[in-house]
């Protein structure tokens, strides 16, 4: 004679799992891809290649800087985000200065957006004017799919990668030790870890907790 407890147990185990897997499939069928699911690049591995494609339209693949012996720095960008803008800020300018002061040791600074199509974050002529605004002289490239900021893990805006010249990540996390809108900290890690790598040094801090606005994928 069949349990039937255990008979309804079964039935309801084998009819979630069924709701489960077409869940998954309504899941990819609405445009969440693999790649929502890929597992997160970690300091230490081979950061994921990407090509994207910057405001004007030019393409970029990370291993054509790598390749050149350059350090490539990440930054995932918002142009409306306020703790990017204290970055940027005429009494600031942590972003604009590091590049400038790292402009002849083969260091490469890219700005990634990855916010959706749509949303104000991603919007062509506000990025058009912040470059303007903020003398960004380096690329935006455009990920509106949020392909490359998923499979790298990015959260936050600014979250921070350093990948050095064999392409391994040999950072990630916040530009700096303060957390609000105000003002910049006193240790930036960015800074830091540039000049140790540039140096032939282990980083000090190689992974840290990036604070930001979130990333409107």
């Amino acid at each position: 004679m069949i349990n039937t407890s255990i008979n309804t147990s079964l039935t309801r185990a084998f009819l979630t799992t069924i709701a489960l897997i077409g869940l998954g499939v309504s899941m990819l069928g609405a445009g969440v891809t693999d790649s929502a699911w890929a597992p997160k690049v970690q300091v230490g591995q081979a950061a994921p290649e990407f090509t994207l494609t910057d405001i004007d339209g030019k393409e970029h693949t990370l291993s054509e800087y790598t390749s050149k012996g350059q350090i490539v720095v990440l930054e995932w960008f918002s142009p409306v985000c306020p703790f990017v803008k204290k970055h940027y800020r005429d009494d600031t300018m942590t972003m604009i200065n590091i590049e400038k002061d790292f402009k002849d040791q083969s260091v490469v600074w890219l700005r990634m957006n990855s916010a959706r199509a749509g949303h104000p974050a991603s919007n062509i002529e506000t990025n058009k004017k912040a470059i303007e605004k903020w003398g960004i002289t380096t690329p935006i490239l455009m990920d509106p799919k949020g392909t490359v900021g998923r499979i790298y893990g990015a959260k936050r805006t600014p979250e921070m990668y350093i990948i050095d010249a064999t392409g391994t990540l040999v950072y990630h996390g916040a530009i700096d030790d303060r957390n609000d809108g105000q003002s910049p900290g006193g240790v930036n890690f960015v800074r830091t870890g540039l000049t140790e790598l540039i140096a032939g040094e282990e980083i000090t801090a190689a992974t840290t907790k990036a604070y930001g606005c979130t990333i409107k994928y």
